[in-house]
Parts: structure tokens; C-alpha cells; sequence
């Protein structure tokens, strides 16, 4: 029809002011649901179109493809009367991604005028499995209240507020980003654990140990468990050679272990990464030499379903365990250390700002713990932490036999362990404030203003310093 006007193209490679011209009094709306794909599943003509429409960001290949339309959208409609609304992944709106992308949207004078929180959907194509998104509007005008839409079993409820923070909730935009030491001083450090890079060679399963024991006994000494997020999780014994402090003698005197370690040489040499090439220099060891003998272990990767993050304790009273890069230590980490770890304000922290590896939690320690604003607390305050933490470990050793995977199933996790991370939960909130929180909302806005105080104060002393 004469009226119609349809162009078909590909919508990042195209002025959109030549499409539709913007002059910045009309009022315009831009809405739609790009293609979701994140970096695992981009094309190369995909990652093309994201170098062409990011140009000139520091970094923008750990964002999903969806986030091309946000900015070039928000090139669109700043500083005029248009507006963009996109549905989009949920993960748009969680960790790297959050530091990575709305910092520069805000730079232009934008805000989130309304948002749909997070909920399932599916459309109408076929084999479209359904994934779970949220709805982002953008617009110029920042005078207006602004609504976020809630979800609660199949009903929607809206609310009115001043400012919707990019993690979609009330609060400002300051966003959350990695650091390599945690916000809050005198935390204890957080380390990810050793990667063998091997090949498989300086690792054994329970089967490929005894039989190396076997053929060769001396190896038994140089013999360590390990655990991983699998490992650590569903109780799967898992051994290495650990031969960080191994003389020529000892190794010689070992020919199986010998052309292990041979091929690991091998394996690296044949790398097309220099680091991992250079590790061939020392073909024995891990990429790490990290062994504490008491220390705090919690998986890197940990299901979506859970609501916490299982964590544990390794300590001196079990033979030597070695930790590979699939999970995080805190070596000498305390019963308060673990409390607050095991909080559901800190998991909800960790399902905001955390990364994922698919639909699973992925917890780093430079964005997940590095960035939790830990609270202050007195020595009574430490000590009830401490005593109510120990009621979780009582808890899960009351119910012995079920792994930490079964035991934290939301489905099946027992009711004594249940009531012990509920009583722990009410302390941990109300070390934040008196009357604790209702919700997960206010307990995400008030970590956000708390995070935003301390790299406040940080960037003051910083400033102290350079003066001086």
C-alpha cells in the first residue's frame, strides 16, 4: 500500500536516521526483540556487526548480541523526544554485561523510563526453547517518574519510582565492576584454584590411581585429592600428582610418572597460547602452586535452581586436598567468613552481579566477592555469626550420606538445614540494618548504596593519597 514502508536490511548496518529520520521534536518509538545470541553462539558476520556498532569501546565481546540494538538505539533517540524499548535476555541486566554497556547509554543523557523484571517466555518459532527475559525502555526524559513491572505468579504489579538502577530496581546507576581486591579492607582474599593445563596427564581418577600405586608405589606420596565444582558438589573422588616440590632424582626414579609428565611437555609445547607454551618449562606442575591446608572452598559453577551456593570447609584434619580452577578458596577462612557466604544476602548479591555459564551461576571472585560490601560488625555481632554458621554445618552433618548437590536441591533439601540458613539469614540481614528486609529487592538497593559509599570513600582516600 501507498502508506506502507518497509525496509528490509540488516538493522545494525543501517543509518536508522536514513530509515526513519530522527529531527528530534517528534515523538518516535523504536521497539522490538533483536536476536539473543551471546559469545558462545555468534557468527563471524555477527561478531562483524558487533565491531562495526561498538567501534570504539574498550571492550564489548563478552556482551550479548542483543546489546547492539541498546546502542545503536540509544545513538538514535539521545537527546531528542524518541524512545527505544527492546525485549532482551535477562543476562543484559547481570554482571559483566551490566559495567560493560549502560555506563556509556547514561553518558548520553538516557534513562530506563520502565522495565519488566525478569520472567519466562517463549514465542512462536518453532524449536525456540524458552529462555527468560526482561523488557527495557529508554528514553531522554529524566524528569519523569519512571515504573517497574513485577511479576508474582502469573500477575503483574507496577511501582513508581524516582530512578530504575540498570539491575532493574529502585536506585541509582551506579553499576558493579570487577576488582582484583575486595572493597571492604581486611577481608580475607579469595583465590580461584590451581589449572592443571595437562591434558589430563597429572590428573587421575580413582581407578587410574590405584593402578599408577600399583605399578608404581613411590608415586603414592606425590598423590593428592582434588576437588573442582563437580567434585566438590556430588562427592566424586578425584586425584592428581602434585609434584610442585619434585627433584630430577625423584622423578627418575618413577618412569610412569615420568612419561606423564612428558606428555604434558608435549601437550603444551604444541599450544597456540605462549603462556600455556611457556608452562612447558616446568611440565610437572599445575599453572598454580595454591595449598593451603585449611581453607574455604565454594564451586565456581553452581545451578541455577539453588538458593545458595553450597560452601564448605577443607581444614588440616583431612589428607591434603587441592583445589583446581573450577572453584575459589579462602585460605584460613573463618566460621564468619563462611556465615556471611552462606547469607541469602550475599547469594542474592551473586545472582545479580555474577556472570553465567549458561543458565548457571558462575561465581568469580574479582566480580562476586571482591565487590560484596561485607558488613561492620562488633565482636558480639562476629561471634553469634559464627555460632549460628556452625548450626549449618551441624545441620548438613545430620543428615550425612546426601551430597552438598543433594542436600541444597531446592526440591529436597531437608527441613533442619532449611530452619539453620533461615536463622542465619535473619542475623546476617540485620547486621545491615535493625528491621532487616522484606525482600530481595531492598536488600539489593540498600548493598547498592552501600557499594556506591565505599567506592566513594575509596576513590576520597585515593585522592588523600596523591595529594600528599
Amino acid at each position: 500500500k501507498d502508506s506502507g514502508h518497509i525496509v528490509y536490511g540488516n538493522s545494525l548496518r543501517i543509518d536508522w536516521n536514513e530509515v526513519c529520520p530522527n529531527n528530534g521534536s517528534d515523538e518516535m518509538y523504536i521497539l522490538g526483540n533483536p536476536p539473543f545470541g551471546g559469545t558462545a553462539n555468534r557468527s563471524d558476520e555477527q561478531t562483524e556487526d558487533m565491531e562495526l556498532v561498538f567501534k570504539g569501546f574498550k571492550k564489548f565481546k563478552s556482551l550479548d548480541y542483543v546489546a547492539s540494538w541498546f546502542w545503536k538505539g540509544s545513538q538514535y533517540i539521545a537527546n531528542s523526544n524518541a524512545e527505544l524499548a527492546l525485549v532482551s535476555t535477562n543476562s543484559i541486566v547481570q554482571g559483566e554485561q551490566v559495567a560493560t554497556l549502560f555506563p556509556y547509554i547514561f553518558k548520553l543523557g538516557i534513562c530506563i523510563s520502565s522495565a519488566y523484571q525478569s520472567f519466562p517466555w517463549r514465542n512462536n518459532a518453532k524449536h525456540n526453547a524458552a529462555v527468560h527475559v526482561v523488557v527495557i525502555n529508554l528514553s531522554c526524559k529524566q524528569n519523569q517518574a519512571k515504573t517497574i513491572y513485577k511479576g508474582n505468579d502469573g500477575n503483574w504489579h507496577s511501582e513508581l519510582v524516582d530512578n530504575i538502577s540498570p539491575y532493574l530496581i529502585a536506585g541509582s546507576n551506579a553499576v558493579v565492576e570487577s576488582r582484583t581486591k575486595p572493597l571492604v579492607k581486611g577481608q580475607r582474599l579469595m583465590f580461584r584454584g590451581n589449572q592443571p593445563t595437562d591434558g589430563g596427564n597429572l590428573l587421575l581418577s580413582e581407578d587410574e590411581k590405584k593402578e599408577l600405586i600399583i605399578n608404581e608405589p613411590l608415586a603414592e606420596k606425590w598423590i593428592k585429592k582434588v576437588v573442582g565444582s563437580n567434585e566438590f558438589l556430588n562427592g566424586i573422588p578425584r586425584y592428581c600428582l602434585w609434584l610442585t616440590d619434585i627433584t630430577d632424582d625423584d622423578l627418575n626414579s618413577m618412569p610412569k610418572v615420568a612419561e606423564r609428565v612428558a606428555r604434558v611437555r608435549e601437550m603444551r609445547l604444541s599450544s597456540k597460547d605462549s603462556g600455556t607454551r611457556k608452562m612447558a618449562d616446568t611440565p610437572h606442575k599445575f599453572r598454580e602452586s595454591l595449598a593451603p591446608k585449611n581453607f574455604i572452598i565454594l564451586p565456581i559453577v553452581s545451578s541455577e535452581r539453588r538458593r545458595y551456593v553450597p560452601i564448605g570447609f577443607i581444614d588440616s584434619s583431612s589428607p591434603d586436598v587441592i583445589a583446581t580452577n573450577l572453584a575459589q578458596v579462602i585460605p584460613e577462612g573463618s566460621l564468619f567468613d563462611f556465615g556471611i557466604l552462606n547469607s541469602t544476602i550475599h547469594n542474592d548479591w551473586m545472582r545479580t552481579v555474577s556472570s553465567r555459564l549458561k543458565s548457571d551461576y558462575r561465581y568469580l571472585n574479582t566480580l562476586v566477592y571482591n565487590t560484596f560490601p561485607f558488613p561492620k560488625v562488633n565482636d558480639k555481632q562476629t561471634q553469634n555469626i559464627e555460632k549460628l554458621a556452625e548450626e549449618v554445618l551441624l545441620a548438613r552433618a545430620s543428615n550425612a550420606g546426601l551430597t552438598l548437590a543433594k542436600l541444597y536441591d531446592p526440591d529436597k533439601m531437608p527441613d533442619d538445614l532449611k530452619q539453620a540458613h533461615s536463622t542465619l539469614d535473619d542475623a546476617v540481614d540485620k547486621l545491615y540494618r535493625p528491621q532487616g528486609f522484606a525482600n530481595t529487592e531492598e536488600r539489593l538497593a540498600h548493598l547498592l548504596a552501600r557499594y556506591e559509599q565505599l567506592i566513594e570513600a575509596e576513590k576520597q582516600s585515593k585522592g588523600k593519597k596523591k595529594a600528599k
